[in-house]
């Protein structure tokens, strides 16, 4: 399955979230936006790496440290990462399935296009062929 952003489930303290979740500390260190790596998530797999370090984990063994200086553990808000896991494999689905669309899309306009040049191919030879034979009959006429 694809891996999709792991968003950081609201903190039982403060009651924020964000859209992505940062692997602190990481050892890859602070990108130019001045952030570590961000969390990916493979939900078929209950997976968490990271884009920084790309270290892996399993999703049950992420413990989150909030702004407000919070620190929890998956297991602490199980509804919320559940709800994450389940709206990221629905997500990938519907990304996967786009792309198989768009491929099959590309296959038939290409096969599509082979044909229309095969049908210009034809037609052109034949006209060709057409126009040589006059020329040679007019050819043929004069002399």
């Amino acid at each position: 399955m694809a891996w999709v952003e792991f968003a950081f489930p609201r903190c039982p303290e403060c009651a924020r979230s964000w859209a992505v979740s940062r692997h602190r500390d990481c050892p890859a260190g602070v990108g130019r936006d001045g952030s570590s790596g961000g969390l990916d998530i493979d939900p078929d797999r209950a997976q968490v790496r990271c884009t920084g370090c790309r270290r892996g984990w399993e999703v049950w063994e992420t413990r989150f440290h909030c702004s407000c200086g919070h620190r929890f553990e998956a297991y602490e808000v199980e509804e919320a990462v559940r709800e994450i896991i389940r709206v990221a494999a629905l997500l990938a689905r519907v990304l996967a399935q786009q792309a198989k669309d768009l491929a099959e899309i590309r296959s038939a306009g290409e096969a599509s296009f082979r044909a229309w040049v095969g049908r210009f191919a034809e037609a052109v030879a034949g006209s060709l062929g057409a126009m040589a034979g006059r020329l040679v009959g007019t050819l043929l006429r004069a002399l």
